[in-house]
């Protein structure tokens, strides 16, 4: 009887520490921080640290997690987007998304600008550029953004090469004024759009074939044609076409780098 209480005993101490093992293994595998650079289209996205550093790549401060950030996935292809340049130009009206398209990583985007030459540019206010690429000897695009400004200053002849290639990309894009040059060649006709709030009733006035000028939206997206409010709303409006490419993930990768707040409501 005492011999069987004794392993009846062990066996419950047995069982005890058992389980006791089985709590402690398991708390530690739950609780194990690792450390990642949040997701941001660096080359040190996905890799794992066991202590806390700076990303070597991006410079940003790594991020204690239990959980692995998601792998950001690329294009199978870049896709080319041009940017077109023209005296006076508004700078952000076009630097704004060359950043975020960029940020978003050559991987997926083939950034680059074009001018009616390859001459420096006076872009507003008072900035000189020089285009990477004239109409002439430019890439295909896949994604044409038309920026904002002096819209008249734009010549025939770039503006049949808007035409042109707005038939052939997979997106045109326009920030601010860059709508009126749109409207003018007849991209916007028959297709809702949005100007610079100062344009709206001139760009409805002057251009009747438009379906509707929309008023307070950041931008207004017509599947292949999207056209955005003024200047900085063309930042929206590119954080929303890579929405559309590459997904979410990435939106928010592009947003945390370049530390913009991107609301996908504001339309």
């Amino acid at each position: 009887m005492i011999l069987e209480k004794n392993i009846f005993l062990t066996l419950i101490s047995c069982l005890l520490l058992f389980i006791t093992f089985q709590e402690q293994t398991f708390g530690q595998e739950k609780t194990k921080t690792i450390y990642q650079c949040a997701p941001c289209g660096c080359d040190y996205d996905g890799k794992h640290f066991d202590k806390p550093a700076n990303c070597k790549d991006c410079g940003m401060k790594l991020v204690a997690v239990t959980e692995p950030f998601s792998h950001l996935k690329n294009l199978e292809k870049p896709m080319n987007v041009a940017i077109l340049l023209y005296s006076h130009a508004q700078v952000l009206d076009y630097a704004g998304p060359y950043d975020v398209f960029t940020s978003a990583g050559s991987k997926n985007f083939n950034v680059y600008t074009v001018g009616t030459t390859k001459d420096p540019i006076t872009t507003m206010p008072n900035l000189s550029v020089n285009p990477q690429y004239s109409i002439v000897n430019s890439p295909k695009p896949d994604i044409l953004i038309i920026p904002g400004g002096m819209w008249t200053s734009v010549d025939d002849k770039t503006l049949s090469w808007i035409k042109k290639h707005s038939k052939e990309v997979d997106y045109t894009f326009s920030i601010c004024t860059g709508a009126f040059i749109l409207a003018k060649i007849g991209v916007l006709d028959n297709l809702e759009a949005t100007t610079h709030s100062a344009g709206i009733d001139i760009l409805e006035k002057k251009y009747p074939a438009i379906k509707k000028v929309h008023r307070n939206k950041r931008f207004v997206d017509n599947g292949k044609v999207i056209t955005s409010a003024g200047v900085a709303a063309g930042i929206d409006a590119s954080f929303h076409l890579i929405g559309e490419i590459l997904g979410r993930e990435w939106v928010n990768a592009v947003s945390n780098n370049l530390e913009y707040i991107y609301e996908s409501s504001k339309k």
